[in-house]
């Protein structure tokens, strides 16, 4: 097969609108991105990161109406939900089955703004507090939580044959591979595969390392330019066109795999990640035991540059699979 040098480039709403699916109100993704997506910035301010995700998502699975969908990494659900909603809106009885190493049930630190009103905060919440106030109860019928580490979840996987993936978890390079692989593995006859982060900074370069060095020899792909590009965001005029979401469709997931990685080199790299997935566990157990230790009392966390340090040195390596 000719190698394909670049990667085929289109803007979001264009690439949404050439889908020809009837959408809901933008109005209605950006409410519910407020709740499960909004983020804050070190001087206090908080920005919209990319909602569009959730209108490619929703568009997507309208149109290709997947039965068995496997995301990797839910986050607070922002993607999973929008993917729950055209599911019921578009009548699909299908299934997402959504990773992540954080429960439903596990508090964490939440950017939201419930309501203009009130304005937005940062609180410590969880998916299913959230969840059951912002989803509507017939979206959840679609979706089934999964709680671990991939490469451990997908030994325990269920499901029926993938026909669509998300891969939204880990961004380092070792994690995207194993994601990736495993969602080809997973696959049925055919399978979809939208990749978050694609970019030369440090959070999309694993992306954008696996899908220049391994996934364009094989297999077409377009970029897809998102994160505030939408007709009114504060960054639709941007003329940069090297980050976004990277889309392929492959009609033949097993050959694909066997192009990219015959099966002997394949189990080698799984079994190598495993290892790197239970090191990373351990160590993350570890950091959450020394935090324990460092507060004083009523919690209040001692703050020195030796424990700054001492919290770097057990953070190495992170990047691995979040989901």
């Amino acid at each position: 097969m000719v190698m394909q040098e670049k990667l085929d480039i289109i803007r979001v709403h264009d690439f949404v609108g050439n889908l020809g699916v009837n959408l809901p109100p933008v109005e209605n993704f950006w409410s519910l991105g407020d709740v499960t997506a909004l983020r804050d910035r070190v001087d206090g301010s908080f920005f919209r990161s990319n909602y569009e995700r959730g209108i490619l998502l929703y568009a997507l699975v309208a149109k290709h109406r997947p039965m068995s969908v496997l995301e990797f990494g839910t986050g607070r659900g922002y993607g999973c939900l929008c993917m729950a909603w055209a599911m019921r809106d578009c009548g699909i009885s299908g299934m997402i089955h959504t990773i992540d190493m954080v429960s439903s049930v596990e508090s964490i630190r939440w950017p939201i703004c419930w309501n203009e009103s009130e304005g937005p905060q940062v609180e410590d919440l969880s998916r299913s507090e959230v969840w059951s106030r912002a989803a509507h109860p017939a979206w959840l019928e679609h979706v089934k939580e999964w709680t671990g580490y991939s490469a451990a979840a997908m030994r325990e996987f269920s499901g029926d044959p993938v026909d669509f993936a998300f891969i939204d978890a880990g961004h380092g390079h070792r994690g995207v591979r194993h994601d990736f692989y495993a969602a080809l593995g997973a696959a049925g006859k055919r399978i979809d595969i939208l990749f978050d982060d694609y970019s030369f900074e440090d959070v999309g370069y694993g992306t954008r390392k696996l899908i220049q060095e391994e996934v364009l020899e094989h297999q077409d792909a377009s970029l897809i330019i998102t994160d505030r590009r939408w007709p009114g965001g504060e960054k639709e005029h941007y003329s940069d066109a090297s980050s976004g979401m990277v889309w392929i469709n492959c009609k033949n997931p097993q050959y694909l795999l066997d192009e990219i990685q015959p099966k002997f080199w394949l189990g080698m790299f799984n079994l190598g990640y495993r290892f790197w997935e239970m090191q990373y566990r351990l160590r993350r157990i570890l950091v959450h035991k020394v935090r324990l230790v460092l507060h004083v009392e009523h919690g209040e966390r001692i703050r020195t540059a030796a424990v700054r340090r001492v919290l770097q040195a057990l953070r190495v390596g992170h990047g691995g699979s979040r989901g």
